[in-house]
């Protein structure tokens, strides 16, 4: 049966062919690559199993893919940002369609339709799912006018511009950001910056090495379950939050991509003896990272066929580069997985600086 959704190749031809976008954050990473993920394609394809009653009776052939995400455990009202995010299940009908993009219209505030069927099919069934947030840091960071941050990637350097804090001054910023790990020794360290929106923060982590999002996600939740004030270690390489001779530096990001997941999906999902195949599973994103704040927005589709004051302390200067491949997450304060990440495992979606 021919697909029912309209052709995204044109928007395909414009992304960056280097990002990867991943169904479920326990797929492996590939190296040298710039990855995200979101649990947005997750929430609709959650919706998909209830408009269709539940997970499948059986799945044949037997697909992987789709057994991670049936398996896939988390709270989306304690994950995904208030008011910011919306999943759909319904007919493939242009009438449940134009609704869903009414409701839409109302989170991205934007008249642009975000969804579309190139035509009708009575007995077909769609999922969507739609994140679009927008958060600012509770303090903005500094632009680097005249320096750039050499990030190293694929065993190249790569001057990029970026933002952060300057040593005099980045005590004034110690309420607002956190650190989450610090450990020299291994280059690796972790920091968690408060935003103006709700609980919204956003999480920069950079591994030791590479690591997939399920386990870099897990050792986040620990950290952020720690105590984080702990006065006796003030200005000491422990402190818990940004002191000033600190020295935190991060790259813009940028990135666009647009994602066709149906060919991992190819197998049949039973549903009373009734054959349902994937016919279409993708997934549009934008990402932005800069001085004053974050934005992300996530379109996920699904089409579904049947039969198819005190003393100062001493204070221990500290670097927080992100001069080579790392993680930013968008995370709830207590949720226990993000609303988006992304490893920045290469050069593409930084900013050289002679474009800056």
């Amino acid at each position: 049966m021919k697909s029912f959704f309209l052709s995204l190749t044109w928007l395909a031809c414009i992304a960056s062919g280097q990002v990867l976008s991943l169904m479920h954050p326990a797929e492996p990473m590939p190296e040298k690559r710039t990855v995200i993920w979101s649990p947005t394609f997750q929430a609709a394809w959650d919706a998909l199993n209830k408009d269709l009653g539940g997970k499948p009776e059986k799945v044949v052939p037997p697909n992987k893919m789709m057994n991670m995400l049936d398996e896939f455990v988390w709270d989306a009202e304690a994950t995904m940002p208030k008011g910011a995010w919306k999943a759909w299940a319904g007919p493939a009908s242009q009438a449940f369609v134009d609704e869903v993009n009414r409701q839409a219209a109302e989170i991205t505030m934007n008249d642009q339709k975000a969804f579309h069927i190139a035509q009708e099919s009575p007995d077909s069934r769609v999922a969507f799912a739609l994140l679009s947030r927008r958060v600012t840091f509770k303090k903005a960071f500094v632009r680097a006018k005249n320096d750039a941050l050499d990030f190293q990637a694929g065993g190249k350097s790569h001057a990029v511009a970026y933002f952060g804090l300057p040593r005099t001054s980045a005590g004034t910023r110690g309420s607002c950001v956190r650190v989450l790990a610090y450990r020299p020794a291994e280059r690796s360290h972790a920091i968690q910056i408060e935003c103006r929106e709700n609980d919204d923060t956003v999480v920069l982590y950079q591994p030791a090495k590479q690591l997939d999002f399920l386990t870099a996600c897990a050792w986040i939740r620990t950290w952020r379950k720690e105590p984080p004030h702990k006065e006796n270690l003030a200005g000491q390489w422990n402190d818990p939050r940004i002191h000033d001779m600190d020295d935190v530096r991060i790259p813009y990001l940028k990135i666009d991509v647009v994602t066709d997941f149906t060919s991992k999906l190819a197998s049949f999902r039973y549903y009373n003896n009734v054959p349902w195949g994937i016919v279409r599973a993708e997934q549009i994103s934008s990402f932005r990272l800069h001085e004053k704040g974050a934005a992300v927005e996530v379109r996920a589709s699904i089409g579904a066929d049947p039969f198819g004051g005190v003393e100062r302390p001493v204070l221990v200067p500290r670097r927080f580069h992100y001069d080579r491949p790392f993680f930013v997450f968008l995370w709830r304060s207590d949720a226990e997985w993000p609303y988006f990440g992304a490893w920045i495992g290469d050069s593409t979606t930084l900013t050289p600086v002679s474009e800056s």
